[in-house]
């Protein structure tokens, strides 16, 4: 599968996938920071969506200037999506290639398998936040919706459903990408100054070995929340 093809420098693996609106829709971004990246609709998968109470709630997709979107059939509290964007190789020049694209010169240094994930928090749900089931995913340990620029959330991050210790978070992906990681502590336990008004997207990352039928040597897995809390004045 070829996410995009031009994403053949070394941060390829620091892109992520997470859910923000385009023109009034809920859409599918993959990228890095300020920067969204082409990717092709059809890696968006398993996509589940539940109501205020907890229940499955019914919804389609569209694509739309090459993106996925997201429409719900009613309203809509919880949003989790994953997105496969497949198979590469890291160069020991430092390039990363999409499989299946030439090398040319160059040996691999080791092959890898990257894997993305997204949740959202669309609405109030007046309920504690419960994990989705996401291979590795950042549970908000307060309704994020309450809270507005400037204030802190506690998280806790979930690797396969158990405490992930000693992971890398941003707690601003969109604006401050490049600021120092967080990290969790040795319960999963991390908290996020909230960095904006509207949109906040927090971003974890983990990589490990594959283990279970493998076609790569290791597997990188990239996580967001994202949710839009009311703008404060400047």
């Amino acid at each position: 599968m070829t996410l995009a093809l031009a994403l053949l420098a070394g941060s390829v693996q620091a892109h992520g996938l997470w859910v923000a609106q385009r023109a009034g829709q809920w859409a599918a971004v993959y990228g890095e920071g300020a920067e969204d990246e082409a990717y092709d609709p059809a890696a968006i998968q398993q996509v589940e969506a539940w109501n205020e109470q907890g229940q499955a709630a019914g919804w389609r997709s569209e694509i739309r200037a090459g993106q996925w979107r997201f429409v719900p059939e009613e309203p809509v509290a919880r949003l989790a999506l994953r997105l496969d964007a497949g198979a590469w190789r890291e160069m020991t020049d430092g390039r990363w290639l999409a499989d299946g694209q030439a090398a040319g010169a160059g040996e691999v240094r080791r092959t890898w398998r990257l894997l993305r994930y997204a949740s959202a928090v669309l609405a109030a749900s007046g309920e504690p936040a419960r994990p989705l089931g996401l291979p590795l995913e950042i549970v908000p340990l307060k309704d994020p919706l309450a809270l507005r620029k400037g204030e802190r959330l506690p998280l806790r991050l979930l690797l396969r459903g158990q405490p992930l210790a000693n992971a890398k978070l941003i707690g601003d992906f969109i604006n401050d990408d490049q600021a120092a990681p967080l990290r969790t502590d040795a319960a999963g336990l991390a908290v996020v100054t909230l960095g904006s008004n509207g949109l906040n997207v927090i971003q974890a990352s983990h990589a490990e070995a594959c283990v279970a039928e493998c076609t790569s040597q290791r597997v990188a897995h990239s996580t967001t929340l994202s949710f839009s809390v009311p703008r404060r004045p400047e």
